[in-house]
């Protein structure tokens, strides 16, 4: 019985794969972060946070994504799951893990590849006229980062841009950042 299962787990994640294809239904760079909120599927999460991981070893973190995705979005949320969780940076092919916290009119993070510690923030009470983070890390660097919500509201996707041309990519929310890779 429990080979069935781990079978009848496999195939429902081919089916995942195969609905959205292998290169997904779209491109992440025609993501409009103008927007509040976007139709954001579980391949998207998991292609950002595997993206580092050995080719060998990069189909079985993408699953487990998937699987965290679809178990955590199965339970009831609280408050607390939108004014507040992890936050993840891939920058180049390093990971920059932290959390965020976020209130009506202002939101920051901070991540960390342990190593270096960025920090971003905005805050329309302190002047700032768009919701753009300004990044700053312990190395010196600089930046922005943009994100935007998936339909839930509670996770999402996001791009940081630093001003050497460095640039990342953003997941968060306690459904979008898990599996057994990160």
């Amino acid at each position: 019985m429990r080979n069935f299962d781990a079978v009848a787990r496999l195939l429902l994640v081919a089916g995942a794969f195969a609905a959205v294809g292998c290169t997904g239904s779209r491109n992440l760079a025609d993501v409009d972060y103008d927007l509040v909120f976007t139709d954001v599927q579980p391949i998207e999460y998991a292609r950002i946070l595997c993206r580092g991981i050995p080719m060998e070893d990069r189909h079985t973190c993408m699953t487990s994504v998937i699987q965290h995705h679809h178990i955590a979005s199965r339970r009831d949320g609280d408050e607390q799951d939108v004014a507040e969780g992890p936050f993840v940076v891939v920058l180049e092919e390093d990971v920059y893990r932290g959390s965020y916290v976020s209130q009506p009119l202002a939101a920051a993070f901070t991540v960390s590849n342990g190593y270096n510690i960025c920090r971003g923030r905005y805050s329309a009470l302190a002047g700032d006229t768009e919701a753009i983070f300004r990044v700053r890390c312990d190395d010196g660097s600089r930046g922005d980062a943009n994100i935007i919500l998936d339909r839930s509201g509670r996770n999402g996707i996001g791009k940081l841009q630093l001003t050497d041309g460095t640039r990342g990519d953003i997941v968060f929310g306690r459904a979008a950042v898990g599996g057994a890779f990160l």
